[in-house]
């Protein structure tokens, strides 16, 4: 009898530190995994943008430095528990500085990423404060949230305590987070669809964006919803943290890849083909091509059958010109025919500015 009582503590014993140092180590790998897209990206900014605007360019290092130790906290935070107290089976309850330090800086690269796409649905809504600043006041009561609930893991040094006296801080931030990524998602896609201009060429722009907008969005507000499914419904164990970790690699990439994607659209915009071009940093899927592509042909065929058979000579003209960017605009660069299009011939295009591209800027 005592020894089949052994057994299931032992058993109990392992559960326990597989759903808890074991998300942790898991949560880690894949954390670290996305760190290095995150390098990635940040070295393709530098190739590609040496000449962006200077608070850009402070706000990709200071992402990247915030990544960096985030990492750097994380790697902590396994040696800690699985190497400094390996076979103390206390330490499951215990909260290390490290994981504590892993929530702040969660939070403060949300709250930067929050405010890059703040900022740029301000542009895209003619500088609306009725829709930036509730949105900037969210984005506060998430990074207060996460630095109480840091505080207070460091202070009370138990997962147990922290739970029972602090878990609405923990649940108030992650819920936030969550529903800013909707709203963020939903108001830059209502903009940019707004800002359609009429002709094919750049609405399929305006499409490609939008597109990446709702994926960027989705990837971060599921697995920020997941990990807040884990820490309601298993406030016991760790699960919870392993996604948290994902989280703050997630809002990086999505940042980088936002300011990435910037020369591929504006090329695309001007109807360049350069050799130099690159890429989107994101894999559209086949279908929305696709669809693209059929409804242009469908378009074609159907202007076809109501002018019926005619013999038309096309005069075209083709005009190469080199265009400087300014960094420093006020205003992004978009494309805009210069006078309305008249049959048997090409238009020719020039570039305006515009709030609508704002996903094009330098």
């Amino acid at each position: 009898m005592p020894s089949r009582g052994l057994h299931f503590v032992e058993v109990s014993r392992q559960k326990a530190l597989e759903h808890s140092m074991g998300a942790v180590l898991v949560g880690s790998l894949v954390a670290l995994f996305l760190s290095g897209a995150v390098w990635m990206q940040v070295f393709l900014y530098i190739q590609l943008y040496p000449r962006d605007r200077p608070r850009i360019k402070f706000m990709v290092f200071l992402v990247w430095v915030l990544d960096t130790i985030h990492s750097a906290m994380a790697i902590t935070a396994n040696w800690q528990y699985l190497i400094l107290h390996f076979g103390d089976w206390d330490i499951i309850d215990s909260i290390t500085w490290s994981i504590a330090t892993t929530v702040a800086l969660t939070a403060l690269i949300t709250f930067f990423v929050h405010c890059f796409f703040i900022h740029r649905i301000h542009t895209l809504s003619r500088q609306n404060l009725y829709i930036a600043v509730p949105l900037v006041a969210l984005a506060l009561v998430r990074l207060v949230s996460a630095l109480i609930s840091t505080s207070e893991m460091i202070r009370l040094n138990s997962f147990a305590q922290f739970v029972y006296r602090y878990d609405y801080v923990f649940t108030i931030g992650l819920s936030t987070a969550a529903s800013l990524d909707i709203l963020i998602a939903g108001a830059l896609c209502y903009f940019l669809r707004r800002g359609r201009s009429g002709f094919s060429g750049m609405d399929k722009i305006v499409d490609a964006i939008t597109l990446y907008t709702i994926e960027n969005g989705l990837l971060t507000c599921i697995t920020t919803v997941v990990s807040l499914i884990c820490w309601v419904s298993m406030p016991t164990n760790l699960i919870f943290l392993g996604l948290h970790f994902a989280i703050s690699k997630l809002y990086a990439n999505s940042l980088l890849a936002t300011l990435n994607a910037r020369k591929s659209l504006l090329n695309k915009s001007q109807g360049s083909s350069a050799e130099r071009d690159h890429p989107l940093p994101i894999l559209f899927p086949d279908s929305f091509q696709r669809r693209t592509d059929f409804r242009s042909q469908w378009s074609h065929t159907r202007s076809q059958g109501e002018t019926g058979t005619r013999l038309e000579v096309n005069i075209q003209k083709t005009v190469e010109r080199d265009i400087e960017i300014e960094p420093n605009s006020a205003f992004p660069l978009v494309v805009s025919p210069a006078s309305p299009p008249t049959t048997g011939s090409q238009t020719n295009i020039d570039v305006v500015k515009s709030p609508q591209g704002s996903f094009l800027a330098e």
